[in-house]
């Protein structure tokens, strides 16, 4: 869903650019200049979301993950009774979303067909860079790109056609074509139809300040603007001469004093918007389209060593839950669980009733400050837990392991034999013989040599394989939050979800076990939202989740919800290892 979130982050900047229009801009007189805001804001709303400043983001710490991963021990068994699939919320909006999308494209190639269709059935008249279209039997007067259409009954058309010559040399209509586009894309944000109107008025103000200076003066066309109010309107994405709802408009401006030159630094609004929005695209959004890095934070390699080599790299702080949550007296808070080497510690921050916030850390919470904590805001930390070492592994047997290595080593030498007192001992030399000559063979042969006890060199066997699903286990970790409506329910159990992989990638991610509403919908869109690629082949797999809940009290798990079978398995699916979320009470 990476597509809608940077839609949503695209219209909320177009909303702040239209905005600084109206408040600043609306009432100027630099016509040009206001069109030419209006469209660049369309497009620049656009590309901020994708454009990111390094240098504003804090520098990453080397972090130790804690990831609790279990071997699933559920059965999935498909039924034969089959059930219609759940729709979720996510897919309701993508639908929603392409039904707009398609009826606002169908309308507008309507109307370019009938504006097309009038040009073949109208008699046609060639001018100078532009065609003229007679209207048999009507009075409007409009005009789409070369094309200007105009009425039979309509009087004094040379005025009503250097109006439209305006709309036809300025390439007017290439704005309303384009603006006709974001239309369609954010027809969901009712700003994008009033930025139509205000750029369609600006048109309008342009050709009334050319055409007025070919007149007389303004006054004699402001008597002939009022007295033409009542002609027929053409197509929405024509501009059309007679506009009653922009009568008014477009006297009080082509007779207002003209901006001075100061005013003309107004437009220069533009720049701190620009920059505040791409801080906040930095700040303020988590996303993973932010493809382009402006200020980039470069980190020195040395000093990465040196942290990964220091004492406290193994004692680092990684955050395992962030719970939000209000306390029994009404007070506001977020508490957060850490781990540090083999201790966890929590932290909590506490809105005041005056919007002040203030952050308590356990392990250096002082017992006036608990029972501050406990008679004051009715918050109590959660009880610590240790993490106990994993035990060294256990030696290999002798004689273990697929592969065994022999070394022939010489035997000891025999032990001396002891002499006897008063006798003497013969003593025998076994004289080898001297090498033979070239060409001759020697006259003893050598004797062998003795033979050599076998040694064995034990070999490990090789590690397990790494699990292809890590990348995801570790993700639903660190993304996945208890709800709190759930936690105070003291609603536990597992969950068990079922996506497609195709080239690595996860897709169509639907729920098969349900034990609750807000767990459901928080763990599809953790899914939802992963967009890392994964070892495996593609096919179907059942992803468990378990969520569980510790009582900090007595430090027992809350019991598991019966889960509510929500869609049948494929029984063909592969059932991966489970992954575990822990909340604390």
């Amino acid at each position: 869903m990476n597509w809608l979130h940077y839609l949503l982050e695209a219209n909320l900047y177009l909303c702040v650019f239209y905005a600084g229009y109206c408040l600043f801009l609306n009432k100027e007189t630099y016509y040009t200049l206001n069109r030419v805001y209006l469209l660049l804001s369309c497009i620049v709303s656009f590309i901020i979301p994708v454009v990111q400043i390094g240098w504003l983001k804090p520098a990453e710490q080397p972090l130790q993950t804690f990831i609790i991963t279990g071997t699933s021990q559920l059965q999935i068994q498909a039924d034969a009774a089959t059930t219609t699939p759940q729709l979720t919320i996510n897919e309701l909006m993508v639908y929603a979303y392409i039904l707009g999308v398609a009826t606002l494209a169908v309308l507008l190639i309507v109307k370019i067909y009938q504006l097309l269709k009038l040009t073949k059935t109208s008699k046609t008249r060639i001018g100078d860079k532009y065609k003229l279209i007679n209207v048999h039997g009507s009075n409007t007067a409009f005009s789409f790109f070369n094309y200007l259409f105009i009425g039979t009954k309509t009087a004094k058309n040379n005025i009503i056609i250097q109006h439209e010559l305006v709309h036809i040399r300025q390439k007017h209509s290439v704005d309303i074509v384009f603006l006709e586009l974001i239309k369609i894309i954010n027809w969901f944000n009712p700003l994008v139809y009033l930025l139509q109107i205000s750029l369609k008025t600006v048109h309008e103000y342009i050709a009334d300040e050319q055409t007025a200076m070919q007149e007389s003066d303004a006054i004699s066309y402001s008597s002939f603007l009022v007295s033409n109010a009542y002609g027929l309107s053409g197509s929405s994405i024509a501009h059309s001469f007679f506009n009653y709802n922009l009568l008014k408009k477009r006297i009080i401006m082509l007779n207002q004093k003209r901006s001075g030159k100061l005013a003309r630094l107004k437009y220069l609004v533009a720049l701190p918007i620009s920059c505040g929005l791409l801080g906040a695209s930095t700040l303020a959004f988590s996303k993973t389209y932010g493809f382009i890095d402006l200020l980039p934070k470069h980190q020195v390699a040395a000093n990465r060593m040196a942290m990964a080599h220091s004492p406290i790299a193994d004692t680092t702080k990684r955050a395992q839950f962030n719970l939000k949550g209000n306390t029994p007296k009404g007070y506001k808070y977020e508490e957060s669980g850490f781990v540090e080497g083999d201790k966890a510690d929590f932290k909590v921050v506490i809105q005041d009733k005056n919007g002040e916030r203030k952050e308590y850390l356990k392990s250096q919470a002082t017992p006036e400050v608990l029972a501050t904590l406990k008679e004051k805001y009715g918050y109590s930390f959660p009880k610590n837990f240790n993490f106990p070492k994993p035990p060294p592994p256990p030696p290999l047997p002798a004689g273990s392991g697929p592969h065994k290595i022999t070394n022939q080593l010489p035997p000891p030498p025999p032990p001396p034999i002891p002499a006897k007192k008063g006798k003497k001992l013969k003593a025998t030399v076994d004289m080898l013989p001297a090498p033979a000559a070239p060409g001759q063979e020697p006259a003893t042969p050598l004797p062998p040599a003795p033979p050599s006890p076998a040694t064995e060199v034990r070999i490990p066997p090789p590690p397990p394989p790494a699990d292809p699903f890590h990348d995801l286990h570790r993700f639903i970790g660190r993304n996945v939050r208890y709800p709190s409506k759930a936690r105070n329910a003291r609603i536990a159990g597992q969950v068990m979800l079922s996506v497609n992989v195709t080239d690595g990638k996860i897709n169509n991610v639907k729920l098969l076990k349900s034990i609750d509403t807000d767990i459901d919908n928080e763990i599809l869109r953790v899914l939802n939202s992963f967009d890392g690629k994964l070892g495996v082949k593609s096919g179907m797999y059942n992803v468990p989740v378990a969520m569980e809940l510790l009582d900090s009290k007595t430090d027992n798990q809350v019991p598991e919800k019966q889960a509510k079978e929500v869609a049948a398995a494929n029984p063909s699916a592969v059932t991966i290892n489970q992954s575990v979320v822990v909340g604390y009470l």
